[in-house]
């Protein structure tokens, strides 16, 4: 018998899904199975540290400064992207101070959570079907950025989730390729989602594989829960608002071809989420602009070296 993962949680006085939550996906055959990957993508250590400076009222970008000039690889890449067409000034920018006073929090926080996820998904070998996972994933966390701000969710920790729900299906391809790939066929043979076959070959599917690596990481607990819950929102409480955001952010990059350029007739299996958000199907239609212009910043934000 498999054991099942628990997310339990308790709510705080925050609104919404973006205070601290006490959350836990523990599974030790989950556990053991990451294991066996031989390289695992290296812990967001600064991603982390700088949430915690974000989630402050008084933020010193003194601090935020600091810690970003510790790695060179992040260094290069915020100026690089300071100095790119979306953010450039008059000058180019030629320190990491100007340039995050130039960006802002939330363009930086961005910046950096691209750069992790994409060595974090884009691993060696599995190059179209991870190259296929990172434009989902960029959509899906464009989508949930844009869906966060009207429903008084974080839009940072949503783009965030966004950008990390499929983690798993990296983790579960690389520790076995053949049952994965095995997995894949079938979904796709039958028409069943894929999180079904994961269950039946493995005993757990991505969601589960995602939220134990992220809990590892020691990511914010409603990451973790939205990323274990992205196809499941029963249990969800207390983070159900983000856990609605990115499941509804889902099902329209999916159905929208990762563009959002066209209005799908439904949006299917997205009533729930819908219903946990007091919105409406008409309404969500009406963000589809607002998201294809943030995607067109985000494409050129999480293009990953190489220009994937």
């Amino acid at each position: 018998m498999t054991a099942t993962p628990t997310m339990t949680g308790q709510p705080d006085n925050s609104a919404g899904a973006s205070g601290n939550k006490t959350s836990r996906a523990t599974n030790p055959k989950i556990d053991k199975f990451i294991d066996q990957v031989d390289q695992l993508p290296p812990s967001p250590r600064l991603l982390i540290k700088l949430m915690e400076l974000f989630e402050q009222p008084d933020q010193e970008i003194g601090e935020v400064v600091q810690l970003i000039t510790y790695d060179p690889s992040y260094t290069a890449e915020i100026l690089k992207q300071c100095n790119s067409v979306y953010f450039a000034g008059a000058e180019p920018v030629q320190d990491v101070s100007e340039a995050v006073a130039r960006l802002g929090f939330a363009e930086l926080h961005k910046i950096v959570t691209a750069r992790f996820a994409s060595q974090a998904i884009l691993r060696p070998g599995h190059n179209s079907f991870v190259e296929g996972l990172w434009t989902h994933s960029a959509a899906v966390a464009v989508a949930a950025g844009v869906l966060a701000e009207p429903f008084e969710a974080s839009a940072l920790t949503a783009f965030t989730a966004g950008l990390l729900h499929e983690i798993g299906k990296v983790i579960m391809i690389t520790a076995d390729e053949a049952s994965y790939v095995q997995a894949v066929q079938t979904s796709g043979i039958f028409k069943r989602p894929i999180y079904v076959t994961e269950k039946e070959l493995f005993g757990f599917d991505h969601a589960e594989v995602g939220a134990c690596l992220l809990q590892r990481w020691k990511l914010p607990p409603p990451i973790v829960v939205s990323v274990f819950h992205h196809h499941q929102l029963a249990g969800s409480e207390p983070c159900e608002r983000l856990v609605a955001i990115i499941f509804l952010a889902n099902v329209l990059a999916h159905h929208t071809g990762e563009t959002f350029a066209t209005v799908p007739k439904t949006l299917p299996g997205a009533a729930g989420a819908m219903d946990r958000l007091q919105t409406t199907q008409e309404k969500v239609f009406g963000m589809l602009p607002a998201m294809r212009e943030a995607l067109k910043k985000a494409r050129a934000l999480t293009r990953p070296p190489g220009g994937v």
